[in-house]
């Protein structure tokens, strides 16, 4: 595939990292975190973090709040609209995911107690 023709979202996520530091802040929105703060938070590395940052501050996901010393902490760019689709549709999909989970799970009890029914009454 030609890279011109890539969409948004590959653009944006080019890969699992930028959606891990996402997930991250939308869970996190109300204070700043360092890059190593947020290293340690997500379980990536603190030279992933310092890579993928840049990125999401680009497309104003993130944004500085202040500078500690010589850290620059970010904060999730609530104020940006995208950050608000962002927020609302990973709000809508983990509801949507946990609805989808359960039924799987009360239909795979329902087979089980189907099959165990079975199993016990004589023929």
């Amino acid at each position: 595939m030609n890279p011109e023709e890539t969409g948004i979202l590959s653009k944006i996520f080019s890969s699992k990292a930028p959606s891990q530091i996402m997930d991250f802040f939308l869970d996190h929105k109300e204070f700043d975190y360092s890059p190593a703060e947020i290293a340690l938070k997500t379980g990536l590395s603190f030279k992933t973090i310092t890579r993928e940052i840049p990125s999401l501050e680009k497309f104003h996901f993130v944004k500085k709040s202040r500078r500690i010393g010589k850290t620059i902490m970010y904060i999730l760019n609530s104020d940006f609209p995208a950050v608000k689709t962002l927020e609302k549709f990973t709000l809508e999909m983990s509801e949507y995911i946990n609805v989808e989970v359960i039924d799987g799970d009360l239909n795979s009890r329902e087979n089980d107690d189907k099959v165990s029914s079975r199993l016990i009454e004589p023929n």
